[in-house]
């Protein structure tokens, strides 16, 4: 198998995801996505096509489409939910729609990611109700909840399996599972599981959905909220041998220029961190979660992301969602059409090193 590259020919796909019966398309993606972040940066929004800051499911839009005329050249979605049964996730997208979206998107040769915040399986309540320092443990092998646990690890499969391009070809997906567990805001947070829990399970989601599901369509993504050092980043990392991809969440924690000053000091430490463990470990460095809610800073793209990204080399940088409910009008973080930070963000894509959906270079199989 040999591909191609900005017009070039070149030898087989040097870089081999975890799963080692892992699909053509899903290999090619993570040849293409190191091969793209030799170009530039990827711009990436969550929930991009389903809903904007005004709007809900209007076919082919999208907030950054609208401000920039090209949609984002990696799109996130939530799954949670899905573990239950529910027709749409926690922010009302259905998931008939989702599959629809992620298929629009492989075909315009865009990326897809998905998060996902399963609920407290002891509870019922949502992944954000950890109070309890045990739910990990219950549903690991042997524990309370294991077998309850693995049917809701079936649903997830089915989802992925059931995205299928025009020949019926599973579409390959980044799954950004179990995140910011260095934070304790989730059931499997830092202050909720030990360590080694938090390994057993990433460990243990891993080889069931590869193993025992057969889903072969996923680069798997590791991504902690902000951490300290190396050390403090790697303390709850399952191994090179689970983990394609490796990232981090950070956010302006705040709307003054104080916030930003902390910001950007954490964008820079993390970006140090994640990077340089992605050259010694040859994972694939990106921003998983990021922004700044309701940019209240009208120069946030220009002045606060694009010279961390000029100083280190990611494949991504997401950004978070613009919320399309009536009670969020403040929860966005992209820009929409008359916000004032519009024309700062159509600058910070215009840059050569900022790449949309338009500029993804995507290898593709050739015959001999």
């Amino acid at each position: 198998m040999s591909c191609k590259s900005g017009g070039k020919q070149e030898t087989a796909y040097q870089k081999m995801p975890i799963d080692s019966s892992a699909t053509v398309e899903t290999v090619q993606l993570y040849n293409t996505l190191f091969a793209n972040m030799e170009k530039g940066t990827m711009v990436g929004h969550q929930d991009a096509l389903a809903y904007g800051h005004d709007w809900y499911k209007e076919e082919g839009r999208s907030d950054v489409k609208d401000v920039t005329g090209d949609y984002p050249a990696l799109i996130g979605w939530e799954l949670g939910h899905v573990e239950i049964g529910a027709d749409f996730n926690l922010d009302s997208v259905y998931f008939s729609d989702m599959k629809r979206y992620i298929k629009e998107t492989y075909k315009r040769g865009g990326i897809t990611t998905a998060s996902w915040h399963g609920d407290n399986i002891v509870t019922g309540n949502t992944s954000w109700d950890c109070a309890q320092d045990s739910v990990v443990r219950t549903i690991l092998p042997n524990g309370s909840n294991h077998d309850k646990y693995l049917t809701w690890l079936d649903r997830v499969a089915d989802f992925f399996l059931d995205l299928k391009d025009d020949e019926g070809k599973a579409i390959p997906v980044v799954f950004r599972m179990y995140h910011e567990h260095t934070g304790s805001w989730f059931w499997w947070g830092a202050k909720q599981c030990t360590p080694e829990e938090y390994k057993d399970l990433w460990r243990m989601t891993v080889d069931y959905l590869k193993d025992k599901k057969n889903v072969h369509n996923l680069l798997y993504s590791y991504s902690p909220s902000e951490t300290d050092n190396e050390a403090h980043f790697l303390e709850r990392y399952p191994g090179d041998n689970y983990v394609d991809i490796i990232g981090y969440d950070c956010y302006v924690p705040g709307k003054d220029s104080t916030a930003l000053t902390t910001y950007k000091e954490a964008m820079d430490r993390n970006l140090n961190i994640v990077t340089s463990y992605a050259a010694k470990s040859g994972k694939l460095p990106t921003i998983g979660e990021t922004g700044m809610e309701s940019i209240t800073d009208p120069t946030y793209f220009t002045e606060a992301v694009y010279p961390a990204l000029q100083k280190y080399k990611v494949a991504w940088v997401l950004f978070w969602r613009n919320a399309w409910e009536a009670d969020k009008r403040e929860h966005f973080y992209v820009p929409f059409a008359g916000h004032p930070s519009a024309e700062d963000f159509k600058t910070f894509v215009a840059n050569d090193s900022i790449l949309m959906n338009k500029d993804i270079v995507n290898l593709k199989p050739t015959q001999k």
